[in-house]
């Protein structure tokens, strides 16, 4: 189903998902005014904007935009510091929204993924302690001012600013919304925060009608103007005349990119919570949000951001457009116009209460825990941005931790920007200094530190092989090093990769690798058989060889080819010899026959190798899950003829001497047909006889084996582990 025709058409579903969504936006709208210190008003006129205005241009189909808990704490900071002018933070919401329309116009909808996850983290966890924090008074039913004001008191003294009665309430509402949300109540389309609202609405309401001590007071209820009444004003205006006060500048700056990140997270959120698996334009949404905040701002509502808890309800109600939200919205104009009274008899310990456990869903000790375990690099940053924002505000908090993350980026950046191998080639011992893809001056230190190191008449090479970008403060200490201090020690230093870089360089060629005819005629059978045990340690280690394959093609036809040993193998596509040995081009001749038989081809093959080419060492190389010796066992098990196999007449010419090493294993373990370990027995046996072969039938193989000129030993090799195990 394409995104075109689910714009065009309508879809019931929409209302139905619209209305679930005002179900739970209405009783959150409230809340969130509440725990910013805005008028409750501003919520409703916020939820109506997101709705309407920024659901109308948004691109997404599933995204709902409105009030937000993690804007709460910046918005009761920022009245804070205007002295509770509710109309001067007005002017500084404008601003706010006009960067973000600034900021989809130059498509900065990208700028979020720059900012690392434990920083945000810390953010949403910081603005749920504040939260909390903020309406526990609320909860309990007493002002925040009296709570300041007669709080050394002691109890006896705040006892009679208690609303006994709003405390109760809030803490029902609690209890109410955590029994919900763990029923198959949850279930059903009625949000937990919407039933406590009813709740404490009917509640006390029933308090009202029997006269009872626990009447919620005035202060303690929710208290928004009448629409139809001339007396009370429901919009207000920005105040334009604190254009010369510097917290509407940074507030706005604040707003504008805390609001950004968290509609960019939950557009993403939002956008793989869609059945039809659309992707949403951030530069559009952010162009949306923007219009959606300066609106807001002008008619005196409150900042919008995409809220994921009505994004996801959305989902899950089955909405197919974007209509779904505009239609929440038209519903919470008409419950502002129509349910005023009706609300105004729901105490604010209900939505302290929504906003407590808002807030413990953000700060849960679960993410503390998490993060804490993943190492001190995401704990760090994360526990320092909810310690700063705590300690001063959101902007100074998120500088902060983005600071220490930065701060532990470049230590890591310094160490690793340098990677000292040791290796050892045939021609001897090497150091390899290996320069990241991008060594900048940052790296410098670690780069003095490995050359410093280096030890008098030592072996090494600079590796530029894979780097893009040599800054030229690195490229001077190299140089330095080169004609200086490695002169003076006596070390053959030298450097690959950096004549891109730095045309006037003359490069180094290096043979270190290559098996030349010198290396080889040094090489012993022993010393070539050690060499391929080490070759295998560093493959199964994954610590394979920098091989520099363009050198020695260049060097093996220029100079002929000189291999120190022979492998005969299986053809076996999961044992590639000279992987497994960690060699180069023109270091083994590689015979590959299924099930490694050696056949006269074979052996002729080999006293080329030896005789004519100098190699050192025959391997005869079997290896576990051998499709042929696991065929030749069951054949042998079945008594079958091999002769008469008439889809593949020819494998005949190496089964038959792995059935006959079968035939021998039979009459040693008796009853152990085609268990793992009678087939590895097999595997083992076809080796020996392999070898056994060639020493019978190559008077010129067993000569040079008697004289020590060479040597021939068998290995299986673990396709599972990637292990050689020499015989």
């Amino acid at each position: 189903m394409s995104e075109n025709v689910l714009e065009k058409r309508f879809y019931p579903n929409d209302l139905l998902s619209g209305l679930v969504v005002f179900l739970v936006a209405l009783p959150l709208c409230l809340g969130i005014a509440s725990a910013s210190g805005a008028p409750l008003i501003a919520g409703v006129i916020a939820g109506v904007i997101g709705g309407i205005v920024v659901g109308y241009l948004s691109g997404s189909h599933i995204s709902v935009s409105g009030p937000a808990a993690g804007l709460a704490a910046i918005v009761l900071s920022l009245l804070s510091q205007l002295g509770g002018n509710y109309q001067a933070f007005l002017f500084c919401l404008v601003l706010a929204g006009l960067l973000q329309v600034a900021f989809g116009i130059f498509r900065l909808g990208s700028f979020a993924n720059f900012i690392p996850t434990n920083v945000i983290l810390g953010l949403l966890a910081a603005i749920g302690i504040i939260l909390i924090l903020n309406q526990i008074p609320h909860l309990i039913g007493i002002k925040i001012d009296l709570l300041k004001l007669h709080w050394r008191g002691g109890f006896e003294t705040l006892a009679p600013h208690f609303d006994y009665g709003a405390g109760l309430i809030g803490l029902l509402s609690i209890l109410l919304i955590l029994v919900w949300d763990k029923t198959p109540l949850k279930k059903t389309q009625l949000p937990s925060a919407l039933i406590a609202v009813i709740f404490a609405g009917v509640l006390n309401y029933i308090f009202i009608q029997t006269n009872s001590n626990l009447v919620v007071r005035n202060e303690h209820l929710i208290d928004l103007p009448n629409v139809f009444s001339d007396s009370e004003t429901i919009f207000s205006f920005p105040d334009f005349s604190y254009w010369n006060h510097a917290v509407i500048y940074t507030g706005a700056i604040t707003l504008a990119v805390v609001a950004s990140i968290e509609t960019l997270l939950n557009l993403e959120a939002a956008d793989k919570m869609d059945p039809q698996k659309r992707a949403s334009p951030p530069n559009r949404e952010l162009f949306a949000q923007g219009i959606g905040n300066t609106f807001s701002g002008l008619i005196g509502g409150m900042p919008i951001t995409s809220v994921i808890v009505r994004s996801s309800v959305n989902a899950t109600s089955g909405s197919k457009t974007k209509f779904s939200a505009v239609f929440h919205g038209v519903l919470l104009a008409v419950a502002l116009v129509f349910l005023t009274p009706l609300m105004n008899i729901v105490p604010l310990s209900a939505l302290a209460a929504i906003l407590i456990l808002t807030g413990f869903k953000l700060a849960s000790p679960m993410l503390f825990k998490r993060l804490y375990g993943e190492g001190w690099k995401q704990f760090l940053p994360f526990i320092i941005t909810v310690i700063a924002i705590i300690a001063t505000d959101l902007l100074i908090g998120i500088m902060v931790g983005l600071v220490i993350s930065l701060i532990i980026i470049l230590r890591n950046n310094l160490r690793r920007g340098v990677r000292v191998i040791h290796e050892t080639h045939l021609h001897g011992k090497l150091t390899r200094i290996e320069l990241a893809p991008n060594i900048s001056f940052l790296n410098r230190a670690a780069l003095v530190s490995a050359l410093e190191k280096l030890k008098r008449g030592e072996q090494a090479v600079i590796d530029a092989s894979n780097t893009y970008y040599i800054d030229p403060d690195v490229y001077s200490v190299i140089k330095d090093f080169k004609e200086g201090s490695a002169v003076t020690k006596k070390i053959d230093l030298k450097l690959i990769g950096f004549k891109a870089h730095y045309p006037e360089i003359v490069e180094d060629e290096l043979d270190i690798n290559v098996s030349t005819q010198e290396v080889q005629r040094h090489l012993t059978p022993e010393q070539v058989l050690q060499l391929l045990k080490e070759g295998n340690y560093r493959f199964v280690n994954h610590e394979r060889l920098h091989h520099n394959i363009a050198r020695q093609i260049q060097v093996t036809s220029q100079s002929g080819q000189h291999p120190f040993a022979a492998v005969l193998g299986c053809m076996d596509s999961r044992a590639p010899t000279e992987r497994i040995f960690d060699v180069g081009i023109g270091d083994l001749f590689s015979l590959r026959i299924a099930g490694n038989i050696a056949g006269e081809k074979v052996l002729g093959s080999l006293e080329f190798a030896c005789k004519s080419k100098g190699s050192k060492l025959i391997v005869v190389l079997g290896h576990t899950d051998c499709g042929a010796v696991t065929a030749a066992c069951q054949l042998y098990e079945q008594k079958k003829d091999i002769t008469q196999l008439t889809e593949t007449p020819h494998v005949q010419y190496f089964l038959k001497p792995i059935m006959d090493a079968a035939d021998t294993v039979t009459k040693e373990q008796p009853g152990c047909h085609l268990t793992s370990s009678f087939v590895h027995a097999v595997t083992v046996l076809n080796v020996q006889n392999n070898i056994r072969y060639i020493l019978q039938n190559s008077d010129v193989l067993r000569a040079m084996v008697e004289k020590n000129e060479i040597n021939i030993v068998g290995a299986i090799y673990d396709v599972h582990t990637g292990k050689v195990d020499f015989m």
